[in-house]
């Protein structure tokens, strides 16, 4: 019986940290690790490869291996139980009942031990107690996961919205790139089709570095949540299994995930697909085209304004526009211009409407 209970233990022991598997996944190669463990071989090496056989993947992401992780939860609960059943209640060195935490060496300890010389002057306090003021150091841990795990939904939220976006600026500039290449479109072909390539490149690539960031943060909120749920699970033992385990819970509670932040620039540069585009074309046909001097940015625009197809004028909308809550944009009725001169004098045309004053007699 010892001899299966040692095989089931090694068969569920990770290669990277020596422990029964946490949350394991397998690689192409036929190894599994715990995933924590993987992502922090692969955060310090150079390629990912495989910690045993050191083979290259290309995988992005490693398949959990939910048989794998039942049986090491079997063989978790079955080695609790075997510590359990040996009165884990009594001190190893004196066979009397643990009755005091020594604060100084973070460890429980029986009357005996107190008296002895390894805890001379040591700062001793109940068991209850004890567990009263780790739980309350856990909590607030615990208030700091809950406020990151907000930050992380908060922000998974804005990156969903800014894909939508992304595809709809992505549809809209090629509306407007096929319009302008209408008025000369027997020469413009070939330009046509360079333009909505390098539009819809930059699309892929900024989708696909959103979808990446999406999908690093939605693992993130997964494991942030299995640890809130194991932690809050921990905190509801008996004070004395509470106590055995403190340290781990205490290890699990420190916070080290990051603030998120979106980048700027994550959207389509819709000014480097439109900005002058019939300008620079009569420039290789030399005929007259309208120069627009000043390109609107609409990744700056505000959600009270709308911006024309060419990107020359905006007008007040009626209603607030659903943008994503990018970095360039700075207020509601606000647009910034991609300057298109450095020099000399400007003019502008700038429309004034003023409301009708009815007098009272």
């Amino acid at each position: 019986m010892a001899a299966n209970v040692s095989q089931s233990e090694e068969a569920c022991t990770c290669p990277v940290c020596c422990d029964i598997f946490q949350d394991p996944v397998v690689l192409l190669c036929g190894h599994s690790f715990c995933e924590p463990c993987l992502q922090e071989w692969w955060r310090q090496s150079v390629v990912q490869r495989c910690p045993v056989c050191m083979e290259i993947l290309t995988m992005a992401r490693p398949t959990r291996n939910l048989a794998l992780r039942d049986l090491s939860d079997i063989v978790r609960q079955e080695a609790s139980q075997r510590a359990t059943s040996g009165a884990p209640d009594l001190c190893e060195l004196h066979n009397e009942k643990l009755k005091l935490f020594c604060r100084d060496d973070q460890q429980l300890i029986c009357l005996v031990c107190r008296d002895a010389q390894k805890h001379e002057k040591h700062n001793f306090a109940p068991i209850n107690e004890a567990a009263e003021e780790h739980r309350i150091n856990i909590r607030t841990q615990l208030m700091h996961l809950n406020s990151k795990l907000g930050s992380l939904k908060a922000h998974q939220f804005n990156c969903n919205k800014m894909a939508s976006h992304i595809k709809l600026q992505a549809r809209q500039t090629e509306t407007t790139i096929k319009e302008e290449f209408q008025k000369l479109y027997e020469f413009l072909r070939t330009k046509e089709a360079a333009r909505i390539d390098a539009l819809r490149k930059e699309a892929a690539l900024k989708s696909d570095t959103l979808n990446n960031r999406i999908v690093n943060v939605n693992e993130e909120i997964a494991l942030l949540t299995d640890r809130i749920e194991t932690i809050n699970q921990e905190l509801t033992a008996e004070d004395l299994a509470f106590m055995l385990n403190v340290k781990s819970t205490l290890e699990r509670s420190q916070c080290n995930v990051q603030e998120p932040e979106t980048p700027p620039g994550g959207l389509i540069d819709e000014v480097q697909h439109v900005r002058n585009l019939l300008f620079n074309v009569w420039d290789q046909m030399k005929k007259i085209i309208k120069y627009t001097p000043v390109t609107l940015d609409p990744n700056t625009s505000g959600t009270q304004l709308i911006l024309s197809e060419n990107l020359t004028h905006s007008s007040e909308s009626k209603t607030t526009q659903q943008l994503p809550d990018n970095p360039e944009r700075k207020g509601p009725c606000i647009v910034l211009g991609f300057e298109g001169f450095s020099g000399g004098r400007q003019c502008w045309n700038v429309e004034m409407y003023y409301p009708k004053i009815s007098k009272c007699s």
